[in-house]
């Protein structure tokens, strides 16, 4: 394979997008296409990475019964989470305790550990039922967790919002649960600019009439956007812009680092980057 051809499967998203900005590098190990890629599918997720997960699936079961014209329950969806987190800790309990700090002289206890994720869950889907949810009971179910593909300039675009709605006054309405801690100072654009594109593009000509909110469950806080003119054309050109740069350069070079040591330490690349393995003080693996 052509080293600048290995990248064209790799549709644009904004997750792609934001990976690529944070670290070259990871991107490059993230959607490398050789043969060698399926060697660390079975990387085990962090535990925040999976409760933010377990905490998606447990709310996109209860959108799929108000979908259904059911009610919805608190307490089906704390259980499924509950459940799942279980599991996960029980199976990966020799994996978590090497990832987190541990006071010298302590032991990793796999049930105080367990109960912290469910509390920690369950204080996020209490959020959403609470302070969320009222703000969409209202609104009319158009889908979710629904994975679409469009084109802009003929490059390909993926997006998987978690709600999409029509509200009272009829404005086209995407939200998405966003369960890690809320940085007032972050910048959402991209991600919220994509989901404009997408309802522009599939549902709604009219800018004015998209409302795109970012929902998070930890706070009950929303970022929300009435996209602009300007909007659409700075995503349109981010993804062509990216695009560009994916399928044309192959070589690992290309694709720089950018390496912290609590980025990198989280990072599941880390066994093959000999820069972060470097910040974080780790041995590295023999190729």
């Amino acid at each position: 394979m052509d080293g600048s051809e290995q990248f064209a499967h790799v549709n644009w998203s904004a997750s792609a997008a934001q990976l690529f900005e944070e670290c070259p590098r990871r991107f490059f190990y993230r959607y490398q296409q050789t043969e060698s890629t399926e060697d660390y599918s079975e990387y085990t997720p962090s535990p925040g990475a999976y409760l933010g997960t377990i905490a998606h699936e447990s709310l996109a079961g209860q959108v799929a019964r108000w979908a259904r014209g059911e009610n919805i329950h608190l307490q089906t969806a704390t259980e499924y989470a509950k459940d799942e987190l279980e599991r996960y800790v029980e199976a990966n309990s020799e994996t978590i305790a090497d990832r987190i700090d541990i006071t010298d002289g302590e032991s990793f206890d796999s049930d105080s550990f367990t109960r912290s994720l469910v509390r920690t869950a369950r204080n996020h889907i209490r959020q959403f039922f609470r302070v969320i949810w009222p703000h969409l009971e209202d609104h009319q179910y158009i889908a979710h967790e629904t994975r679409q593909t469009f084109e802009v300039s003929e490059e390909p675009v993926t997006v998987q919002p978690d709600l999409c709605t029509r509200n009272p006054e009829g404005d086209f309405v995407v939200t998405d649960w966003k369960t890690g801690a809320y940085d007032r100072f972050s910048n959402p654009t991209i991600q919220m600019q994509a989901y404009a594109l997408y309802a522009h593009e599939a549902y709604e000509p009219e800018l004015s009439r998209i409302r795109v909110q970012l929902a998070h469950t930890g706070s009950g806080e929303f970022d929300r956007m009435v996209p602009t003119t300007e909007d659409m054309r700075q995503i349109r050109e981010r993804i062509t812009n990216d695009r560009a740069f994916w399928t044309s350069m192959g070589d690992i070079e290309s694709y720089k680092t950018n390496p912290t040591v609590q980025k990198c330490s989280q990072c599941s690349y880390l066994h093959r980057c000999t820069d972060g393995q470097t910040v974080t003080g780790e041995e590295p693996e023999p190729n």
